[in-house]
């Protein structure tokens, strides 16, 4: 089992204003204050992946707005780190962080894609009030890869498994004997979640076998697919493990003969 980093970006807001001039109001659009960003944590969360993420949080684009109106967008974190910053007192401030853009997650690595980690943060700015203001950035899209068992790899010169997602039929992946072990297919997944049609070629299959994964979004799926059993009894399996465990194996084909 491998691990994988989440990271805590935690921006500590140091929030310094002058002393009240109506002791009815909490909030005073003219006071200011100051916010003052530091990574103060980091925690691991341990799931199965295809290989550890190393982020760097100074290389994370920090991004602050107050209601409809940015104050900064996409500053380095490393640039800003320990900055002071003067603020309004507002009851609407949104902090966010990530280590890229949705539109870069998909289109790095020619086109397979990079892990994305991200987070947000709503907050208020209160007259007289010191706060610590944290971000959880966490994985934010969804990764496959696939895995062939040692039977296969032995009796098969030539094997795959093709994916594409079904709303974008350009983003078509290919996993055969050549690439598998190194390649991983990263989707950004909506609350609904995205659906990926599959097919997997074997030399003794009749035809190849299709079927749909509706991916959920910040999860790590993997395609296993493995062959049992010995002459008449010979079946390959399909399985779909998430996040280290496995939630599904349907048999593919059944009665097939290996050397063919």
């Amino acid at each position: 089992m491998h691990k994988q980093i989440l990271y805590i970006l935690s921006l500590m807001g140091v929030l310094s204003f002058t002393s009240c001039t109506n002791e009815e109001n909490t909030l005073f659009p003219d006071e200011t204050g100051e916010i003052i960003f530091s990574v103060v944590d980091t925690t691991e969360v341990e799931i199965t992946t295809k290989a550890s993420l190393n982020f760097d949080v100074n290389e994370f684009n920090v991004s602050l707005s107050r209601g409809n109106e940015p104050i900064f967008s996409n500053k380095k974190y490393g640039d800003i780190a320990g900055t002071a910053i003067t603020c309004s007192a507002s009851p609407d401030y949104v902090l966010t962080a990530e280590s890229c853009t949705e539109t870069e997650a998909e289109s790095a690595n020619q086109g397979w894609g990079q892990a994305r980690v991200s987070g947000k943060e709503i907050f208020a700015v209160v007259a007289n009030d010191s706060k610590t203001v944290t971000v959880n950035c966490g994985l934010a899209n969804s990764s496959v890869s696939v895995a062939f068992s040692d039977y296969v790899t032995s009796m098969y010169t030539s094997y795959s498994i093709e994916l594409h997602a079904t709303d974008a039929t350009s983003r078509t992946f290919t996993f055969d004997n050549n690439n598998y072990k190194f390649k991983t297919a990263y989707f950004n997944v909506g609350e609904s979640g995205r659906k990926l049609d599959y097919t997997v070629t074997l030399p003794s299959f009749e035809k190849p076998y299709t079927g749909i994964l509706t991916l959920e979004s910040s999860k790590s799926y993997k395609l296993s697919v493995k062959v049992e059993g010995e002459g008449t009894n010979t079946t390959v399996k399909l399985g779909v493990t998430v996040d280290g465990t496995l939630i599904k194996e349907e048999i593919l084909s059944e009665k097939i003969n290996p050397y063919k």
